[in-house]
């Protein structure tokens, strides 16, 4: 099973997002694939295929240790570069440290338990959508678009494990394993 770490957005706060969101897709042109709506997440952690879930569960039981904290959506960019853009986001300004936190505790815990990680140092941020092959312009506009400033606020009350099935045309499907409640 395909397993990962997310901290996934309130549907207020995906329906604060989609009209900029909106726009951002139709002024692209069709050069970025966009993340749908109700898969909007914080990637935690990639864990790929697992044989099982046991052992993540065991290491998602570090979350709980997280504190409940404010997120505000501020601010986008691209990987590796808005010049080289391959990767659409938005950022986090309010509630970015206690995200890196939740991150690096899950981390350590899933490194204690065997999982190989990512060595890139954890970055907050909200992937909005992939750049097609000769998308680049598009992919500028569509930054272009998304104000400046807040683009949306919340409490955030946990995370989860959840699984992605990956599907032809349709793309990934993801259920929530299970829920890890901040304190």
């Amino acid at each position: 099973m395909r397993l990962f770490f997310a901290l996934p957005l309130p549907s207020e706060m995906k329906e604060k997002l989609r009209p900029t969101l909106d726009e951002a897709r139709k002024v692209s042109g069709g050069g970025v694939g966009f993340t749908k709506l109700e898969q909007l997440h914080f990637t935690l952690a990639f864990l790929g295929e697992q044989p099982a879930a046991d052992e993540a569960l065991a290491a998602g039981e570090s979350l709980r240790e997280s504190a409940a904290f404010d997120l505000v959506l501020s601010g986008v960019g691209a990987f590796p570069s808005t010049m080289r853009p391959r990767v659409l986001w938005i950022g986090a300004r309010e509630g970015a440290s206690e995200l890196m936190a939740a991150a690096e505790r899950l981390r350590a815990a899933l490194e204690q338990r065997g999982f190989k990680l990512e060595e890139r140092k954890f970055r907050p941020h909200l992937t909005l959508g992939r750049v097609r092959p000769q998308g680049e312009g598009g992919a500028k506009r569509a930054l272009a678009v998304i104000p400046p400033g807040e683009l949306a606020r919340c409490t955030v009350r946990g995370a989860c494990l959840m699984q992605s099935v990956l599907g032809g045309r349709s793309g990934a499907t993801h259920t929530v394993v299970r829920m890890f409640p901040f304190r």
